[in-house]
């Protein structure tokens, strides 16, 4: 069976993940570009394909429509706003995520950010570079209020860290599980009280029709001028002119992001903010994160080889 992976970070700290494939009967294409394919790209190393080990690459219809090969589809990673769901219905084709394998490493950096943004370290660490040590005034994660807007995998991670902060946790969701709620002595909130009463806010929500835009003009004028926003879900989550404009007329304490507005990243226009911190979408490039996720995509994969096989009448 013919694969293609596009992943550069898959099996890049363990090799094992790969080997089982290429054991499993696998033959493998891997990006030859070693960044992120456009569509032509991707259908045209993908048009003989059966099967795909996908990472933030547009699998859109269009690309779909021109790889009548494709049988099954593992996403690297959990996200599936570059995947047209609907289309792979239709033509039958498997869809598996690996789900929660980079949970642990995102909560890691979105605590990282909140401390980050709050003590201005990265801040201060580049006048430290250039030869200047520059004090400045932080605020305390410890003891402050943060509201979790989006409580799956990666939103009850970061409250069960909070937890050791000593902070009270507001959390938003359209789906509450009581005993999580119990167990971590979460406070359930309404958006409205999140954003006018929480030191910082951390979104945890994948990017839909009802979730772009979430955080608009009004909702960052309600939140307090030392508060925190946190992003490590997706850009546009956040309408971007109106974070813009909230940083420059100083209506937040600050803004730190994992994605992007667009990705790769040309968000320019926030560099010149000292209490700013974004990075790469490289919270799940961890040793572990990577492992756990190269594990899971493979195994995705092997468990519908027997049954693709049987289906293309092959033994």
């Amino acid at each position: 069976m013919k694969l293609l992976i596009t992943s550069n970070s898959f099996a890049s700290c363990d090799t094992e993940p790969y080997e089982r494939l290429v054991a499993g009967g696998f033959e493998i294409t891997r990006n030859p570009y070693r960044r992120p394919l456009t569509e032509s790209e991707l259908i045209a190393l993908l048009n003989d394909k059966e099967a795909l080990l996908l990472s933030v690459e547009p699998l859109s219809r269009r690309v779909i429509e021109q790889c009548p090969k494709l049988m099954v589809v593992s996403r690297y990673g959990v996200g599936t706003d570059n995947v047209d769901v609907d289309a792979l219905e239709e033509k039958g084709i498997l869809l598996e995520v690996t789900r929660e394998a980079n949970s642990d490493s995102v909560a890691d950096h979105t605590i990282g950010l909140m401390i980050d943004v709050a003590h201005k370290i990265c801040y201060e660490a580049c006048h430290y570079r250039q030869g200047v040590f520059l004090k400045t005034r932080g605020q305390d994660l410890y003891q402050s209020t943060v509201g979790i807007i989006g409580l799956g995998a990666i939103g009850r991670r970061v409250a069960r860290r909070l937890k050791g902060f000593d902070c009270r946790i507001l959390v938003h969701d359209h789906h509450y599980d009581g005993d999580v709620i119990e167990a971590e002595a979460l406070e359930m909130a309404s958006l409205d009280e999140i954003f006018t009463t929480s030191d910082f806010v951390s979104l945890h929500l994948p990017s839909t029709p009802q979730t772009r835009g979430l955080v608009d003009r009004e909702r960052l004028s309600f939140m307090k001028k030392k508060a925190v926003l946190i992003n490590t879900a997706r850009g546009d989550l956040v309408d971007k002119t109106a974070l813009l404009e909230a940083l420059e007329n100083k209506q937040i304490g600050g803004y730190g992001a994992d994605v992007g507005f667009q990705e790769p990243m040309t968000d320019d226009e926030f560099r010149s903010f000292n209490n700013v911190v974004i990075t790469p979408h490289s919270a799940a490039l961890t040793v572990g994160s990577i492992n756990r996720m190269s594990a899971l995509a493979a195994d995705n994969l092997l468990k519908h080889h027997a049954h693709i096989l049987n289906m293309k009448g092959e033994t």
